[in-house]
């Protein structure tokens, strides 16, 4: 089962980025894509009650999710979106795609139980607005699960990181020194779990409302 929903969005660079790489998105992530998928499916154990993913991209997650809940999965991208539709129907259950903004979401406050990304802070414009939105649109209690790679606490891995983040910045998608979990500190969530998964750059998260 399946639903789409068009939002007008205010054009973001990162839309045409996303648009520009859709069709070879699969290809490039398929050497990395078992063990973000092994981890995905481990932390969406979480996952309970409504779920909102942010950043579906080609609809990857799909497969991954417990099954037969409704989920609502958003992405700033129109190519990416039409790319997941064609993996619906690898998930038993109802997913509803929809093209949002992470910094501007429609969704009223207190919408979800769970929202769930995976990789995506590190391409988002203003990370702290995007947070805050994900705080909104919680409930009160609600989890936010999250894969995500970080700057390192390493003082020479980190010091590299911040030197080669303006040239990937640049020719990439992401950025490569984003501390994350601080900024969901910020934005008011209290971390639960802040697992490292390759060093610590790559982090499995739960974050609580």
């Amino acid at each position: 089962m399946r639903s789409v929903h068009a939002v007008a969005l205010e054009k973001d660079p990162m839309e045409a980025r996303y648009d520009r790489v859709a069709r070879f998105y699969d290809a490039l992530t398929a050497v990395v894509e078992w063990f973000v998928s092994k981890n995905r499916r481990e932390l969406l154990r979480h996952a309970k009650g409504s779920i909102l993913e942010v950043g579906v991209g080609t609809g990857n997650s799909f497969k991954d999710y417990p099954q037969g809940r409704h989920i609502v999965a958003v992405d700033l991208s129109r190519e990416m979106l039409n790319r997941a539709e064609a993996k619906l129907k690898s998930y038993d259950g109802s997913v509803s795609l929809q093209r949002e903004d992470v910094q501007r979401l429609s969704f009223s406050d207190e919408s979800f139980d769970t929202v769930f990304s995976s990789c995506v802070f590190c391409s988002v414009s203003d990370p702290d607005k995007g947070l805050r939105e994900l705080h909104r649109v919680l409930r009160k209690d609600g989890r936010l699960l999250m894969l995500e790679h970080v700057r390192s606490r390493g003082r020479l891995l980190g010091f590299l990181m911040d030197r080669l983040n303006p040239f990937v910045a640049k020719y990439s998608v992401d950025n490569i020194n984003r501390d994350t979990v601080e900024y969901l500190r910020k934005a008011g969530f209290r971390v639960e779990q802040d697992r490292n998964l390759v060093h610590d750059v790559v982090k499995a998260v739960v974050a609580v409302k």
